[in-house]
């Protein structure tokens, strides 16, 4: 009887999180605000306690609770995108750390950084010399936004006065030897043309086919299945 119970349990908060996840939306862990990730962790623990709870009656008081954390973490992402002083407010706003290459070290104190978070994460995103940084911003999420000197960007087609073309998304055409029919319609092309192109590369059908995607220049690239494998390590 405990194990159904316990069975039963954890289904029941599986789901409940899943439609609160749903609710929510889709963010990275990077994308989570302070009170999301709080948040986020409170209903686990509360599901937790669901799962291993020994009464059945016991089991509606962690629902409500696990919906109304829910519920609210969605109405303040609401009233965030309703009212810009909602989201300073429960958001804050972005700090500027570097302006034209100077370091604030007050802005610093107030985004609860010394000068090595702002080294280690300049390194991070690349820059290992933070003279070459012209701005530097913290965003809301707790990420640093850096914006290099002029003087140190790479050179783009445009600055070589070379008229390049905007490239198109590459498309998914077969996924596991299933062949993706609505993204065939996307490139605008057809399952005869696709069996041609993937014959041509070795493949005589699709379900021998791995992965398969077109660019914007209709250039297919086939990916076929393999039993193959490989044990090395390269890297420690």
């Amino acid at each position: 009887m405990n194990i159904t119970h316990t069975i039963l349990a954890t289904v029941g908060s599986i789901i409940v999180m899943f439609a609160i996840s749903k609710l929510l939306g889709n963010k990275q862990i990077s994308q989570l605000t302070l009170f999301d990730y709080i948040n986020g962790i409170t209903i686990g623990s509360i599901a937790s306690e669901m799962a291993v709870s020994q009464e059945m009656d016991e089991l509606i008081v962690p629902v409500i609770a696990m919906v109304l954390y829910g519920l609210t973490g969605f109405l303040l992402s609401v009233l965030t995108m309703k009212s810009i002083h909602c989201r300073h407010f429960l958001s804050g706003k972005p700090i500027l750390l570097i302006e034209k290459g100077k370091i604030y070290p007050e802005n610093l104190k107030t985004a609860k950084l010394d000068v090595n978070d702002l080294l280690s994460r300049a390194r991070t995103s690349g820059y290992f010399d933070i003279s070459k940084i012209y701005y530097a911003i913290l965003e809301t999420n707790g990420t640093i936004s850096f914006m290099e000197r002029a003087t140190e960007a790479p050179l783009t087609p445009k600055d070589l006065g070379y008229e390049k073309q905007d490239e198109k998304l590459c498309t998914d055409l077969i996924l596991d030897g299933v062949i993706m029919e609505d993204n065939l319609k996307y490139a605008g092309k057809e399952i005869k043309w696709l069996t041609n192109e993937i014959k041509k590369q070795g493949c005589s059908s699709p379900d021998k086919v791995f992965l398969c995607i077109v660019d914007g220049n209709d250039k297919v690239t086939v990916f076929p299945k393999t039993q193959e494998s490989n044990k090395k390590i390269y890297f420690d």
